[in-house]
């Protein structure tokens, strides 16, 4: 039958070492998944705004403590108490979006567009708790900080990314996608369940970008691995924590989750989204990194990655030390 499936790729110091493609990227073309199809991320997007963000502070363009209510003046007063480092952080106070929990239709996830999710932003009236008191992930901080990043620069934060990012780092089959245009050939189409219980290819009519929105591979994705191991890099800095109001570290960094698993380091994201899931996990003193892309939603990628990792890293984990699942302050 011809059914959706995944990528699975290791990386050591940023090249591929071992690639494990299986599935179709479209059901009804029957069109293979190759090593070079292009992916909807999901929230693996997070750590590219992020970079854009750091960029533009290096810049000086814009603060990290400047509140949100500066460049976004439309929002309501609480983002006069909101910086960028709480969006960056998930320590705004943000409530957490809706998450299609009602399911969908058959005609598959809304059009919408970044304007559509930053007016969802705009109607929040009040903050579910004071920045900085707690960590809580949500996807509203992201739709604010794509925004400042497009108003402070004067350009589309998709034109930024690619000439400060994936541009210099020959990223070629990367981009945020701000428009509803054509995919190319080699995206995989995304595969997800409807409420008539029937499975269903997804039409990617959206094209918002901040919490989500980036197509990519998983070979640009070993480029952009492989800048991490560059000191000083932005994509090295991305792994540096934040902290709570109180100076209480947590272990979100810059668009990634900054932990260990089986007693080494990580830096990792997932994604999530109808028709399609990511994970992409980096053991940085082994300099090896582990990312799954499916073009279908039934699947644990994070447990493949996982135990992935724990089979080619056999030698290097402590089997009785705790799964990542269990690690989330950061320093078990």
């Amino acid at each position: 039958m011809n059914e959706p499936g995944r990528l699975v790729a290791v990386i050591r110091d940023g090249a591929p070492v071992a690639l494990d493609v299986d599935g179709t990227s479209d059901r009804r073309s029957g069109t293979p998944l190759g090593g070079d199809s292009i992916f909807y991320v999901g929230s693996i997007a997070k750590q590219f705004v992020a970079a854009c963000v750091l960029l533009l502070a290096d810049d000086g363009v814009l603060d990290l403590n400047d509140p949100v209510r500066r460049w976004i003046p439309e929002l309501p007063t609480w983002g006069d108490e909101v910086t960028l480092s709480h969006l960056a952080h998930h320590t705004a106070g943000l409530p957490p979006p809706p998450y299609f929990t009602d399911g969908l239709s058959a005609e598959g996830v809304p059009g919408y567009s970044s304007a559509d999710r930053l007016a969802r932003v705009l109607a929040i009236e009040t903050l579910v708790g004071p920045p900085g008191a707690a960590y809580a992930y949500t996807n509203h901080g992201y739709t604010l900080l794509a925004e400042v990043v497009t108003r402070a620069s004067a350009t589309p934060i998709a034109t930024l990314a690619h000439d400060r990012l994936f541009d210099p780092l020959g990223m070629d089959d990367t981009w945020f996608r701000d428009a509803p245009d054509t995919l190319p050939d080699r995206a995989a189409r995304g595969h997800f369940q409807a409420t008539d219980g029937a499975i269903h290819v997804e039409p990617a009519a959206f094209h918002a970008v901040g919490a989500g929105g980036l197509w990519t591979t998983a070979a640009d994705l070993a480029r952009w691995d492989a800048a991490s191991y560059d000191a000083g890099s932005i994509v090295a800095r991305l792994a540096e924590r934040g902290a709570l109001a109180d100076g209480t570290p947590i272990h979100y960094g810059w668009g990634v989750s900054v932990r260990t698993h089986r007693g080494q380091p990580i830096h990792s994201h997932g994604g999530s989204f109808p028709g399609w899931a990511s994970k992409m996990v980096r053991f940085p003193a082994q300099r090896t990194t582990v990312i799954v892309l499916a073009n279908r939603e039934d699947l644990d990628v994070s447990a493949l990655a996982f135990d992935t990792a724990d089979e080619v890293l056999a030698d290097a984990l402590d089997a009785t030390a705790p799964h990542a699942d269990h690690t989330f302050d950061g320093v078990a």
